[in-house]
């Protein structure tokens, strides 16, 4: 009798612990401790754990779908479009880009870390000639809105910022991406998503203030426009920049204070860009849309 009795609590103590550790609510909370690689390869551990063999979401996905929607903010929410193919892992990964701090992740050959790699948020140029060197950050984005700020730590007027299409840069991309030396070697991702939008990258020049945009046809067609409400920018001042998706818009802000809408008609997805000449350096943020 003792020993069916301790047997019958055994058997409910298993299914107890079964029940909390492969609970979807429960994962959903020990999940948001882990960064996304971590959660995929948890996904790849077992079948409980991993893909579905029906129609029906793996414990993993309806956990980062509830995680997701636990932890994220409306602002994040609409960031997070989901595209067809797409599981809820995908919006787990996309909402901890969202969260971390900007970073240039690629860099043409002139271009180089401020600080050796321990700081990928300041980039400076490092040639002694003329030409236009490149960084851009691999946080893409895709719906919503997005609000960054450049510092110049010197010569503000040899520098571009903006946005560009994902991709990844070949060791041969040189110059502004507007240039065929870049644009020629530089891989797009994502392009089945580019919407309906045909603006491949859009920066704006800080000496002449103008948008600098292209198509990437040809060098030919890229375009300059001037736009209402820009002002020059200074050694010191905080460029901000608020790329919204919803709208298709960028605008640009001095100090926080909204100067105006810089391009319009732009459909993601998009990165954060940066060129520079001249010895000039620059430092990325991610910000708070000023009110």
């Amino acid at each position: 009798m003792v020993q069916t009795r301790a047997k019958r609590r055994k058997v409910e103590l298993e299914t107890a612990e079964e029940a909390v550790l492969f609970s979807s609510d429960t994962l959903s909370k020990i999940i948001t401790y882990l960064p996304s690689v971590d959660l995929l390869n948890l996904a790849l551990t077992c079948t409980k754990f991993g893909v579905s063999n029906n129609d029906d979401d793996s414990l993993i996905e309806k956990s980062a779908l509830i995680a997701v929607h636990d932890t994220a903010t409306e602002e994040q929410l609409a960031a997070l479009p989901h595209y067809e193919g797409e599981s809820s892992l995908a919006d787990y990964h996309y909402l901890q880009l969202l969260r971390a701090p900007l970073l240039f992740d690629q860099l043409t050959v002139g271009a180089e870390y401020v600080d050796n790699e321990e700081d990928k948020s300041c980039v400076r140029y490092s040639n002694t000639n003329t030409t236009i060197e490149t960084a851009l950050s691999n946080n893409i984005m895709r719906a919503g809105k997005h609000y960054a700020t450049f510092v110049s730590q010197s010569n503000i007027k040899c520098l571009l910022v903006g946005v560009i299409r994902p991709g990844e840069m070949d060791k041969y991309a040189r110059g502004s991406p507007r240039y065929e030396d870049f644009f020629q070697n530089f891989s797009q991702t994502h392009v089945e998503r580019y919407n309906n939008s045909s603006v491949q990258c859009c920066l704006l020049g800080l000496a002449t203030i103008n948008c600098l945009s292209s198509g990437w046809d040809d060098e030919i067609n890229n375009e300059t426009e001037s736009w209402e409400g820009s002002e020059s920018i200074s050694l010191g001042d905080e460029l901000g920049m608020l790329l919204d998706l919803d709208e298709g818009t960028l605008t640009v802000y001095k100090n926080e204070r909204k100067l105006g809408v810089m391009k319009r008609g732009l459909a993601g997805p998009y990165c954060w860009v940066v060129s520079m000449r001249g010895l000039s350096s620059v430092r990325i943020k991610r910000g708070t849309i000023p009110p």
